[in-house]
């Protein structure tokens, strides 16, 4: 039979500093002391299936479990007047809503943390504080460290999911409460910049200088925080976890995807335990299924119209198997180490570490004769290094026109549209993109890990981005994209290259496929991937561009055999 279950609204939780946050209680009152689910969430605790792979906290009740969710300070029905700072006190606050649990009458004292994207934040950032109840986390989509990789990637600054995160799941709850404090006449200017913003995003995206956003004034300053603190400031010292994270000792479910935009953060959190080798190494697990930030399925046009892709498992039921082993002695749920979805064949594999050992690096190098310009070119990618001289390449990149971001990890307006492995070709139609393609495959090339491209370049300018896709080429043309990356060259790099090309490695984070064959491998360089990341002006570096600073400049790419040019892939051998 069914518990009865309990629902206590905006039950008090009150911070020490007097700050008094609200959260949702679900438990079954005629239960026994229970172990405790907690999610510290910025999302509106009244909307727990807002981001995927969150639990029903009616499920969880069904399977023994109390559930916490808390609005954090700053947001929603949670107190704290200061405009909310993303990962800032988030920690302390969320250890002490650990303690709080912990302590009530219908807890059994053992807490575990869950939560997607930001509600992943909370539950690295209490190790920091390393609340004594807290038994294990379930981090999905979300990293631990904000300056590279969550805000800035590669140098480059994230601007579509930073801005659209901002405007379009921080902004409008910030208003309100903005509104609540000072009037609405305090924030009119604010308010119909938000609603303009959001009905007309593109035109925000596009707007000079980035720190021009009159949509946040006086309700987000953390946006212009970050444009001002670049990756490797002191500033995001202070809010990473990275130091708690490899010290930790608690089990970790990591689950992350293919197509989110902090795989990387997910995978660092990974190999950091890993590497410290301390007793979180052997406890902690693994999976990368190939989903986008919003949805168990792929979206993409690999997908076809039915948005539908054999990846999606109950993502509740392994949640709860895995806190009933690490809150209540249940049998071990039998994870193995490490769980992939490989593309191409569309199938779950059990691996033993990530990456997996078997892979190997491998290069596949860069050829042409000089007229790799779009995917009609001459542009090819094989095993073989150059032998002497080769022609370069060359494309105008031009940032009053930049290459479009299409697909891939993003967070963007229209997500089914803009996510997942969408198909390249118009964007490789594009003269300011090189494309080197194999020749159709024989076999099939198994890929599993960490993938980079190292390109030897020149700006024709004092700075420059360069961007880098790892391509699966059907048979019929479509070309799906698997993974990007980006490298922002500083004038530095480039003045003390001198005459030289610059060796720029691209981190293009990882993946697992299968190339099959008949199929291609293919790999894009172009300078821009707009808006998933700021243009370059062409100028120098900085944020403060205008719209009059925009110039276009030549890049020149190198593939000979002084400047072998490359692609590496993590290769699994044959059988």
């Amino acid at each position: 039979m069914r518990p009865a279950i309990l629902r206590e609204r905006d039950v008090p939780i009150p911070l020490p500093d007097g700050v008094v946050l609200r959260a949702d209680v679900y438990r079954d009152p005629a239960a026994g002391p229970r172990p405790v689910l907690l999610q510290y969430t910025a999302y509106d605790k009244s909307n727990w299936a807002s981001v995927y792979g969150v639990i029903n906290p009616e499920r969880a009740v069904d399977h023994g479990f109390a559930v916490v969710v808390v609005d954090a300070r700053g947001r929603f029905r949670s107190g704290g007047d200061e405009p909310f700072r993303p990962f800032a006190r988030s920690g302390e606050d969320a250890a002490a809503c650990v303690a709080w649990a912990a302590a009530q009458p219908w807890s059994s004292g053992a807490v575990g943390m869950y939560g997607a994207s930001n509600n992943g934040v909370p539950q690295w950032q209490a190790l920091r504080h390393r609340p004594p109840a807290l038994r294990t986390i379930v981090p999905h989509f979300t990293a631990p460290e904000y300056g590279a990789g969550w805000v800035w990637r590669g140098g480059a600054f994230r601007l579509g999911f930073n801005l659209w995160w901002s405007l379009a799941n921080l902004a409008p709850d910030q208003l309100r409460r903005a509104i609540a404090r000072d009037g609405a006449a305090a924030h009119e200017d604010t308010a119909r910049a938000l609603a303009r913003a959001l009905r007309d995003p593109d035109t925000a995206l596009r707007s000079l200088p980035l720190t021009d956003v009159p949509a946040l004034d006086g309700i987000a300053p953390h946006y212009r925080e970050w444009l001002e603190h670049p990756p490797g400031d002191p500033y995001w010292d202070e809010l990473g976890a990275g130091d708690a994270v490899a010290a930790t000792d608690l089990p970790v479910l990591h689950v992350a995807g293919w197509y989110n935009v902090h795989l990387d953060g997910n995978l660092a959190a990974y190999e950091a335990i890993k590497v410290a080798g301390g007793p979180a190494a052997e406890r902690q697990r693994l999976i990368i299924g190939p989903w986008t930030q919003w949805s168990p399925a792929l979206f993409g046009d690999a997908c076809g119209p039915e948005r539908r892709f054999p990846a999606a498992i109950d993502m509740e039921g392994l949640q709860l198997a895995w806190f009933a082993r690490h809150l209540a002695g249940a049998a071990d749920p039998g994870l193995p180490p490490v769980r992939v979805f490989v593309m191409g064949v569309d199938e779950w594999r059990d691996e033993q570490e990530w990456p997996p050992a078997r892979a190997r690096a491998t290069p596949w190098f860069l050829h042409s004769g000089g007229a790799a310009n779009t995917r009609h070119g001459d542009g090819r990618l094989a095993p073989e290094p150059p032998e002497g001289p080769q022609p370069p390449d060359t494309f105008r990149h031009d940032p009053r026109d930049p290459v479009p971001t299409r697909g891939g990890a993003t967070y963007l307006p229209n997500p089914a549209a803009n996510s997942g492995p969408m198909d390249q070709s118009t964007v490789e139609d594009r003269d300011d993109v090189l494309v080197y393609s194999s020749d159709p495959l024989t076999a099939p090339v198994e890929v599993i890990g960490p993938v980079r491209a190292v390109v030897h370049l020149t700006a024709g300018g004092p700075a420059m981005d360069v961007t880098a896709k790892l391509v699966d080429v059907h048979p019929d043309g479509r070309a799906f994209l698997l993974c990007d990356g980006i490298r922002r060259v500083s004038a530095a790099e480039v003045a003390a290259a001198g005459s030289e090309p610059v060796r720029a490695e691209v981190d293009l984070i990882a993946t697992a496929n299968v190339f099959l064959p008949g199929h291609r491998i293919r790999l894009e360089i172009a300078g821009s991937s707009f808006p998933a990341y700021d243009r370059h002006a062409g100028t120098a570096d900085g944020i403060a561009a205008t719209r009059g600073d925009l110039r276009p400049a030549l890049r020149t790419v190198f593939h000979d055999a002084r400047h072998p040019s490359a692609l590496v892939l993590p290769v699994v051998p044959a059988g």
